[in-house]
């Protein structure tokens, strides 16, 4: 136990593995300090562990992992999509509809939508509705369909189920401006005029920012009723 010549330079501890027991080594001190644990101990001190990316690029902002649950933040830029929506005259029509870019917060099985007006998404973009049936106050109502637990492995899994899954008459109420009563009807006057780009004039934008939000829901520092 006396060779620490494999320990990296900049450790400050280890944590040795033996027969029936752990051993603890603070390598702060002149001398090794050297204490033994029990399994117990152990999976107390891992238990109070958290794993906190901070603020990511490209399409994964942010991802932690904690004892209590994972949370992730994620985005996908604007795009055409091939959506499939149910109306009450028309049955289950597929659209092809601009969709702004939308923004992802997931923590264990539950998942929350919104919209952004920018194309560059970061902690400071401010949130908007997202125009699309089934989201309500920002979370998602999957129905019926299994949820994956939030892991970057299961993202996008995730943003597959929520493109691929049809949208009903759920919470279509007050997610754009010109058919405040029902955004299917927007979605079916955009892919019938063949729109290219999601009209920005359409969003309901907030002075909700990203961080906010992870504040918010995934850290519970605050209190914001807009969730």
């Amino acid at each position: 136990m006396n060779n620490f010549s494999q320990v990296p330079p900049d450790a400050s501890a280890a944590l040795y593995f033996l027969p029936g027991q752990y051993l603890f080594a603070d390598l702060k001190e002149s001398s090794v300090s050297l204490k033994a644990l029990s399994s117990d101990q152990v999976a107390r001190a891992f238990r109070r562990v958290h794993t906190d990316t901070g603020w990511l690029g490209k399409r994964v902002l942010r991802y932690r992992e904690a004892p209590e649950g994972n949370a992730i933040l994620s985005y996908e830029p604007a795009a055409n999509r091939k959506l499939t929506v149910v109306f009450a005259d028309k049955g289950l029509v597929e659209l092809k509809v601009p969709i702004p870019a939308l923004i992802l917060l997931g923590t264990g099985r539950e998942y929350y939508l919104w919209a952004a007006a920018s194309s560059h998404i970061s902690a400071n973009t401010n949130l908007a509705v997202a125009p699309l049936p089934n989201i309500g106050s920002g979370k998602i109502c999957f129905g019926k369909n299994e949820v994956p637990e939030t892991h970057p492995s299961t993202l996008s899994d995730v943003w597959k189920l929520i493109f691929d899954t049809p949208f009903n008459a759920d919470h279509t109420g007050e997610r754009c401006h010109s058919e405040p009563q029902d955004i299917r009807d927007l979605l079916w006057k955009l892919a019938a005029d063949k729109v290219k780009k999601f009209p920005k004039s359409e969003l309901i934008l907030s002075t909700t920012t990203a961080e906010d939000a992870w504040e918010t829901i995934v850290e519970q520092r605050r209190y914001d009723s807009r969730f």
